[in-house]
């Protein structure tokens, strides 16, 4: 059976689906960007933490480690800062992770929106091209 992944964006440190998820499973990875900070008493012995500094840091994590569940928090100025081919590989890693291996990822986007959303929506390469797309003739 395929694993879950999940994008969530706009969200909040203290959104009750973020407590949630780190407490849904007891052992899981938990990949965190620069400027989040987690209080220790909110996370499960089983967690293994990493910090995120790059995409292609992350893209490494996932290929390389095992399948057990990821929670990956990270600010949005941090991956709209990322260029879009490593977004679009980092997207197929999470793909293919998720549905091949089984794995469950979280990937959450704290403080606004991310450029997943012009993946999911068709118009991956920016507003602009969204905008131009939908116009009517």
């Amino acid at each position: 059976m395929p694993g879950n992944l999940i994008i969530m964006d706009n969200m909040d440190m203290e959104y009750p689906i973020i407590e949630d998820l780190l407490h849904q499973y007891s052992s899981f990875h938990l990949l965190l960007s620069d400027g989040i900070v987690i209080d220790e008493d909110k996370i499960n012995d089983g967690a293994r933490i990493q910090r995120i500094l790059t995409v292609h840091q992350l893209v490494r994590i996932l290929v390389d480690q095992d399948e057990d569940p990821y929670i990956i928090l990270i600010r949005h100025d941090v991956v709209n800062g990322w260029n879009n081919e490593d977004i679009e590989n980092l997207y197929d890693v999470m793909r293919i992770k998720s549905y091949y291996r089984n794995c469950d990822i979280y990937f959450v986007v704290l403080g606004g929106t991310n450029i997943f959303n012009f993946m999911m929506l068709g118009g991956f390469y920016g507003k602009e091209h969204t905008e131009y797309e939908t116009e009517p003739l």
